[in-house]
């Protein structure tokens, strides 16, 4: 056997050596890593739970470019979205705009822009905000930077600013349609030009000039019914039965016909069905007929809705939504109204109860994952604290597993007045359900109606927790003119109503009897009346305002559901 040399066994010692360092090295490098995770992940997680401050602690070190740091571009973006959030808005563009200096090839550089942008449109620096809308590339950010320049530039009240922004702009359709929309509305012939010339460039298919209705008291009055009549377009519900919305809401305004009659108001009803078709809409709208119509009740959806809406701004006909709780699309009219509250009177209206209702000015405030929900949990922090309360706990729910962990965070802190929650997840309503009644002091919650529907939590548990809920829908179906309905719908359709059909009917009596007393044109009138009981619903209540500013609050009491704020 022939022996090593020397050499070779140096050689040999030296290999073992290197690899030992290399394998070492690695490993290091391994655990530099996960540590860089591990801090990433948990300044993620702070901004979650709100403590934007401590997040930042957490980023700043990332955001330094260190070997072995993965992390270094995603911490400029959180580290300044944590600033957005605590409304530090410099702080966050200037760490914003170092980011896309530093790293303009980082994949994800289309959500910078995005909150980028979102900065300059708080900051009314439309130019800016329009660059960084202008770099998106991405579909899904691009559609959702779409509808964020759409809501600020609705939001804008100074038409020069858009006039302005839209010559700078003169192949922006989105500038251009919020322009035209607005200007439909202007006396001034230069205005309306402008807009005409808008509508053509763009082929955005606005209604043409058409003369305003002069306040008139009638004999009768025209009603344009719209609603998507097509048994194709009816909702199916979850048992299986066809619930159709059209139909049923059209059969409860009928008997409402038939009761103002009797009242000595007269009501012409004209059924319309264009769908979610704009187009559709405007050939009905350009036709002399249905320009004869004093109230216009729908459409409901799609595009169609833009054009009644444009339609009645500029003939100060009164049309109705009947569906809908979108605020956006009354923004800025005159004549166009919810009969729903929006999301935004909800939650205003539900903190003004809150405030007066509870003792303890403090409130905690989970919410959802949806749009609406942030939403509600966001204009809710504001009213709250805008009339003296003070928010103790605001997060975003990330699953319903958090929920216990959310509630035992409560026990040692300021003991808040209530809960506002807003979740369409029944598992978050279950477990949060299940947490609080394992506390020994009850905490009282305000939330969404929809938490009646959950079949794996009881009434008797929302009255031992002390549970509100904001309810626009609210009826009493034991009350006598609830009954009465019911018996004459059952009578001439030989059927049970949905709850369609007595909102058609509610909705109808109110808006027929406000043209008896306001005539055509009736909106002063409206947005000047006093608060009045519905004749099954609760309540209306339309001043100064485009959506029903009157709100049911409810509970449960000796296991009924009564309501907790009704109008004398």
């Amino acid at each position: 056997m022939r022996s090593i040399t020397h050499s070779q066994a140096i050689c040999f010692h030296f290999f073992i050596f290197f690899f030992v360092c290399l394998i070492t090295a690695s490993t290091v490098k391994a655990q530099a890593v996960a540590d860089y995770r591990r801090k990433y992940e948990s300044g993620k997680e702070l901004i979650k739970q709100g403590k934007y401050d401590l997040s930042q602690e957490i980023f700043r070190p990332l955001m330094r470019e260190l070997p072995d740091n993965p992390f270094t571009a995603y911490a400029h973006y959180f580290s300044a979205l944590a600033s957005f959030k605590a409304n530090k808005a410099d702080e966050a563009r200037l760490t914003l705009e170092q980011l896309q200096q530093k790293y303009p090839s980082w994949p994800d550089m289309d959500q910078a822009s995005y909150l980028l942008a979102n900065i300059f449109f708080i900051k009314k620096d439309y130019g800016m905000a329009l660059v960084n809308t202008n770099k998106i590339k991405n579909d899904g950010v691009k559609k959702d930077a779409e509808s964020l320049k759409r809501y600020y530039l609705q939001s804008e009240k100074n038409i020069s600013v858009l006039k302005d922004l839209q010559q700078k702009n003169s192949n922006d359709r989105i500038i251009a349609e919020v322009l035209t929309d607005k200007l439909w509305l202007s006396t001034n012939e230069e205005e309306k030009a402008l807009a005409k010339k808008l509508d053509s460039q763009f082929n955005l298919k606005k209604v043409s000039n058409l003369p305003a209705k002069q306040v008139e008291i009638k004999q009768a009055y025209n009603v344009a019914v719209i609603l998507p009549f097509d048994y194709n377009k009816l909702l199916v519900e979850k048992n299986g039965r066809v619930s159709p919305i059209a139909v049923d809401m059209y059969n409860g305004i009928r008997l409402a016909q038939q009761q103002l009659a009797k009242e000595d108001i007269q009501i012409n009803l004209f059924a319309y069905d264009v769908g979610a078709d704009g187009d559709k809409m405007l050939t009905l709208a350009n036709q002399s007929e249905f320009q004869s119509n004093d109230l216009i009740i729908g459409p409901i959806n799609g595009a169609a809705i833009k054009v009644a809406v444009s339609f009645a701004n500029q003939t100060k006909i009164g049309q109705i939504n009947p569906i809908t709780t979108n605020s956006q699309i009354v923004q800025n009219t005159s004549a166009a109204y919810l009969y729903q509250a929006s999301v935004e009177s909800q939650a205003r209206h539900a903190a003004q109860f809150a405030r007066k209702q509870f003792t303890t000015p403090t409130a905690v405030i989970f919410y959802g994952n949806t749009s609406r929900d942030s939403l509600l949990a966001h204009v809710y922090r504001q009213k709250f604290t805008e009339s003296g309360g003070k928010i103790s706990t605001f997060r975003k729910i990330g699953s319903a597993a958090d929920i216990p962990k959310m509630i035992l965070a409560l026990e040692g802190a300021t003991d808040p007045g209530h809960i506002f929650i807003t979740s369409s997840d029944q598992n978050v309503a279950i477990n949060l359900v299940s947490s609080l009644e394992k506390k020994e002091t009850k905490i009282p919650v305000i939330t969404q109606s929809n938490w009646l529907s959950y079949s794996m939590l009881s009434y008797d548990q929302f009255e031992r927790l002390q549970f509100h809920f904001i309810n626009p829908e609210y009826l009493d179906y034991r009350s006598e003119a609830a009954i009465a309905f019911k018996q004459a719908y059952i009578q001439a359709r030989n059927l049970i109503p949905s709850v369609y059909a007595y909102q058609g009917y509610d909705m109808m009596l109110y808006f027929g009897r406000i043209l008896k007393e306001f005539g055509t044109n009736f909106h002063n009138g409206l947005k000047s009346k006093a608060p009045i009981k519905g004749a099954i619903f609760a309540g209306y209540d339309y001043r100064n305002a485009n959506d029903n500013q009157y709100i049911p609050i409810t509970k449960f009491e000796s296991g009924s559901l009564i309501l907790t704020n009704p109008l004398e």
